[in-house]
C-alpha cells in the first residue's frame, strides 16, 4: 500500500491511505541504513505493510521530488525538514521576538539550493511603532526587488491574512521560522487547525517551541500546510562554500563582471560584488554572505 505521512513524531507517523489513516513504526533496518537524523518526514509518500491488527510498518520511502533539509546539531546528520512541497514560507517578525536577518537569508539560499520558491511573512505588524515600520519598509523594499513575494500581516488582527490565503492556494506550502513568530497562529488562521498557542518566554523574550514534530494541515482539499518546529538558528547541510554565491541571486549577473571566475568575493581584487555593496547590493545581505561564509570555514 502507498500512501502519505500526515504526521512524524520519530518513533511513529501517521500515515494516510486514501481515507483510512495507520499508525506506522519505521522499519528497523531502514533506520539503521540512513544517514539522515530523521528518515522520514511529513509529506513523504511510503509504502507500508499492515498486520492483523491494522497497525503499519514503513517499509519504504519514494523517491522524493524535492526536501528542505539542515543540518541537526545532535548528530551532523542532515534533518528533513519537509518534502514534496511545492514553496517555502519564511515567517519572521521585528519584535517578539526579533527575526535576524542572517536567518531569513540562510533560508531563502536554502530554498534557491532546493529549486523552491521561497515567500517572506512579516507577521505581527500590529505591534510596531512608526520607526519600526519605516524599518520594515526598508527590509520588504530590498527582499521585494530580489523577486521574492514579501507579505506583512498580522494574524491576531487578521491584517493580511485573505492575500496569504490566496497565496497558499493550490500548494503545499512547508511552514518555518523561529519560535515565538506566530506560526501556531497563523496555521489556525488560515486551516483547519486549532493548534496550542503559546507565549513568549519572559526571561528570554523568545518563543517557547509549540510544535515538536512535523505535520501536515489541511486547508481545502488541493491546499495544505506542512508545518515544522520551531527553531532558532539554520545550518546549512551539504552545500560547499564554493556553492553560496549562486544561491544570492542579487550577485548571479554582478559576479560575471568579477576579475577571476571563481571569486568568492572576499579579499579577491577587483571583486565587483564588494564594489557595488551599497549601491546594487544592500550592505546587511553581504554581511549575511561573510557570516555563511565565515561559518563554512
Amino acid at each position: 500500500m502507498i500512501g502519505l505521512i500526515i504526521k512524524s513524531t520519530g518513533k511513529y507517523s501517521l500515515v494516510k491511505v486514501d481515507e483510512k489513516i495507520y499508525k506506522c513504526l519505521l522499519r528497523g533496518n531502514f533506520r539503521l541504513d540512513n544517514n539522515l537524523s530523521n528518515p522520514v518526514v511529513s509529506g513523504d509518500k511510503v509504502e507500508i505493510e499492515l498486520d492483523k491488527s491494522q497497525n503499519g510498518v514503513i517499509t519504504k520511502v519514494l523517491e522524493r521530488e524535492n526536501q528542505f533539509i539542515k543540518k541537526s546539531l545532535k548528530d551532523d546528520k542532515a534533518h528533513i525538514i519537509g518534502s514534496n512541497i511545492d514553496q517555502v514560507l519564511i515567517i519572521c517578525s521585528l519584535k517578539k521576538p526579533y527575526t535576524k536577518l542572517i536567518f531569513l537569508d540562510k533560508c531563502i539560499a536554502a530554498a534557491h539550493y532546493n529549486n523552491i520558491k521561497p515567500i517572506i511573512i512579516f507577521n505581527k505588524i500590529d505591534l510596531l511603532d512608526s520607526k519600526e515600520i519605516q524599518n520594515l519598509k526598508i527590509i520588504n523594499d530590498n527582499y521585494t526587488n530580489l523577486g521574492i513575494l514579501f507579505l506583512e500581516i498580522s494574524a491576531t488582527d487578521g491584517i493580511g491574512i485573505q492575500e496569504l490565503n490566496k497565496n497558499l492556494r493550490n500548494k503545499k506550502t512547508l511552514f518555518i521560522g523561529n519560535s515565538g513568530v506566530g506560526k501556531s497562529t497563523i496555521i489556525n488562521k488560515v486551516s483547519k487547525s486549532n493548534q496550542k498557542i503559546n507565549n513568549l518566554s519572559s526571561k528570554t523574550g523568545r518563543g517557547k517551541q509549540t510544535t515538536t514534530f512535523s505535520e501536515i494541515f489541511e486547508i481545502d482539499s488541493n491546499s495544505f500546510i506542512v508545518d515544522s518546529p520551531g527553531f532558532k538558528n539554520f545550518y546549512f547541510y551539504g552545500i560547499d562554500k564554493s556553492e553560496i554565491k549562486y544561491l544570492f541571486n542579487d550577485f548571479i549577473e554582478i559576479q560575471k563582471e568579477c576579475k577571476f571566475n571563481n571569486c568568492l568575493h572576499l579579499e579577491e581584487p577587483q571583486c565587483q560584488i564588494k564594489n557595488n555593496i551599497g549601491k546594487k547590493i544592500w550592505s546587511k545581505r553581504y554581511s549575511s554572505y561573510l557570516s555563511i561564509m565565515g561559518e563554512l570555514n
